[in-house]
């Protein structure tokens, strides 16, 4: 009985084993499955890392080729501008040098010129004087030999005016030294001065760089106001265009009727220089009240027209705009979105050529334009909602 028990757990142990060694398997093969999605991932990664790597390096490659290229054209671009450099200034030098060279040619001309005429001049008083001397001693030795004293004393003097000119000519050498030392001075002012001229061109360089950068940006900003009004242009256009079909629509049409009945002829005093015309054809000045803004006066002599405004509330004033007619010409005055009239107040606005000083809101000079003057003016004071559609802004 022994050994078949011993046999028994001998084979329980066989199939245990087996059991440990299937659930092993198992594990086993979950793990290589495992491993080897990761080893795919892995493989993946690897490959777009690679391809990445290679695009880097082509990117790196192409970077420095053309960080060669322009390293190549920028150190061109130097050489070239040292090369324009060194003949401006060989040029320079050159024109300098050649003026000097007049000048001090001229100079020492001069100088060589005075010295000569005076050198000339000397000679020629010293050799009148010792001639003159010599004819008097001749004179006096044929009339009387005796004379010797006389003689001696002229000799002495003679000698003396000798010394004289010899103390001259040495006066004149050292003043010739003098002149030349003058002349090295005006050489080193001159040097002095070449070299503030190339400070002062390099000055002007920078100057004239600046005024460029300053003209391109004034440039840039003349074309953004044009772009500007173009668009307000086109802006106001397509609102015309709506405001004339709306009229045509609704069968609206501008009545000068209406504003003619509004109009008071002035008298007009006739412009200086001029013959009075006995026809009646005077200048009209329209009084039109919009709502509580009143036009009250007109310069006939185009300095000045002027409202009021009879209520007592600030009245908004930004839509509208004085138009005179004046013969062929036309003045129109708009005022600005935001202007207000006090309530009570009178407001003058004043042709630019007036001396009157601007002080809105009750004295408003008009910027580059005049009130037009001619014998037949009308001045209307308009609210955009009755202007017509063929009426001109500008």
């Amino acid at each position: 009985m022994a050994p078949a028990g011993e046999a028994f757990s001998a084979e329980r142990k066989k199939i245990g084993r087996l059991k440990i060694y299937k659930c092993y398997k198992s594990e086993l093969r979950e793990e290589v499955a495992r491993l080897g999605r990761q080893l795919s991932e892995a493989k993946a990664q690897l490959e777009s890392e690679t391809l990445m790597r290679v695009d880097l390096e082509n990117r790196c490659q192409s970077l420095r080729e053309e960080l060669q290229f322009k390293q190549q054209v920028y150190e061109q671009e130097i050489t070239e501008s040292k090369k324009r450099r060194q003949v401006e200034v060989s040029e320079i030098d050159g024109r300098l040098q050649v003026e000097y060279e007049a000048k001090l040619q001229d100079a020492l001309r001069e100088l060589r010129e005075q010295y000569e005429d005076q050198l000339s001049s000397n000679r020629a008083e010293v050799e009148s004087l010792y001639e003159r001397r010599i004819d008097e001693l001749i004179a006096r030795e044929q009339a009387s030999v005796g004379d010797t004293d006389s003689l001696k004393m002229d000799l002495a003097g003679a000698r003396s005016k000798l010394k004289e000119v010899t103390s001259r000519l040495t006066y004149l050498e050292s003043h010739n030294s003098t002149l030349e030392k003058r002349v090295e001075d005006l050489e080193g002012q001159l040097d002095a001065q070449s070299d503030a001229y190339e400070i002062k061109i390099a000055e002007l360089k920078e100057e004239i760089a600046r005024l460029e950068r300053e003209k391109n940006e004034q440039f840039r900003e003349y074309q953004d106001l044009m772009d500007i009004k173009v668009a307000l242009d086109m802006e106001i256009a397509a609102y015309r265009k709506l405001l004339e079909s709306e009229e045509a629509r609704l069968n609206i049409s501008y009545s000068q009727k209406k504003v003619s009945e509004r109009e008071t002829p002035v008298r007009r005093t006739p412009l200086r220089g001029q013959k009075r015309k006995r026809h009646s054809s005077s200048s009209k000045s329209s009084v039109r009240s919009v709502s509580d803004l009143v036009l009250i006066d007109d310069d006939l002599k185009g300095k000045y027209v002027k409202l009021q405004n009879k209520s007592e509330k600030d009245l908004p004033v930004g839509n509208f705009q004085i138009i005179r007619n004046a013969g062929d010409a036309e003045t129109v005055y708009k005022f600005h979105s935001k202007s207000k009239v006090p309530g009570g107040s009178v407001v003058t606005i004043w042709s630019c050529d007036s001396n009157a000083t601007h002080e809105p809101p009750l004295n408003i000079v008009m910027k580059n334009q005049k009130w037009a003057v001619a014998e037949n003016m009308t001045t209307k004071l308009l609210s955009t909602s009755e202007l017509p559609s063929q009426t001109s802004m500008r």
